[in-house]
């Protein structure tokens, strides 16, 4: 038996889609029928834009303001192109304005904000793929160490590193190739400890690297040396700015 309760639904013939004011209307128009946006048909991009805002009108869904000033904006822009201009025919091509030359103006800036809102958001995309690794905690058996007040600080042994790395490459140029690792933390920094425990008298800073010695060598003790200080067990002193640095064994007091 027929149900003659049931209502007769009318289906939507189309889908009207979501444009970010009147000039995004008129972008999508010009790309879908492959308008040159520095030579808009007018009489054409006109009549397809008020046929758009039919559209609207006849589902029934409110037109914001902007969209209708945009309308009488190119039929305006739509009458001048038609109607004849006897000042126009005075002058030369390159003297004549184009009614569309605002229109074209505002229609490359708002162009512009599109493709880089599409690229920030291409860019909030791939962000949203990356996962930040969590800050490591400090290893059980480590131990943080605290510079001797007496002793100089990390940045005067900073510029002596790099006045002796400078003094090397000026005595003889660096021709290096490619090895297997040769040289550890661990064995330099027990090297260098002993060297220092062992001396009689102060070492100076540069006395710890050998004329000839290799590039890694030299970074590798320079590395052993900081850690060396930064435990307590040798202290670095300097008399004088830009002075020799001396060394000498200390007490360790790491925490």
């Amino acid at each position: 038996m027929k149900n003659e309760a049931t209502p007769n639904v009318k289906e939507l013939l189309f889908k009207v889609p979501d444009f970010e004011g009147p000039l995004d209307l008129l972008l999508h128009l010009i790309k879908k029928n492959q308008m040159d946006i520095y030579d808009i048909p007018m009489a054409e991009i006109t009549t397809q834009y008020i046929d758009y805002l039919h559209q609207l009108k006849e589902m029934q869904l409110d037109i914001a303001g902007e969209y209708l000033v945009t309308a009488s904006m190119l039929v305006n822009i739509k009458s001048k192109m038609l109607l004849p201009n006897e000042q126009a025919s005075l002058q030369t091509d390159d003297e004549v304005e184009d009614p569309r030359e605002s229109l074209v103006q505002q229609l490359l800036l708002h162009q512009t904000f599109q493709t880089a809102a599409q690229n920030m958001r291409g860019y909030a995309d791939e962000r949203m793929k990356l996962y930040p690794r969590e800050q490591a905690l400090v290893p059980a058996g480590a131990s943080l160490g605290k510079l001797d007040p007496d002793s100089c600080d990390i940045t005067a042994l900073q510029k002596a590193f790099a006045r002796l790395m400078l003094k090397r490459k000026a005595q003889k140029p660096v021709m290096r190739k490619i090895e297997s690792e040769r040289y550890f933390l661990k064995d330099q920094i027990t090297r260098v400890e002993k060297l220092v425990k062992q001396a009689k008298e102060p070492i100076e800073f540069e006395d710890l690297f050998a004329a000839n010695a290799v590039l890694e060598l030299v970074v590798t003790t320079f590395l052993a040396l900081l850690e060396l200080v930064k435990q307590g067990a040798i202290r670095a002193t300097q008399e004088d700015i830009l002075g020799p640095i001396k060394l000498v064994s200390g007490e360790v007091n790491a925490v």
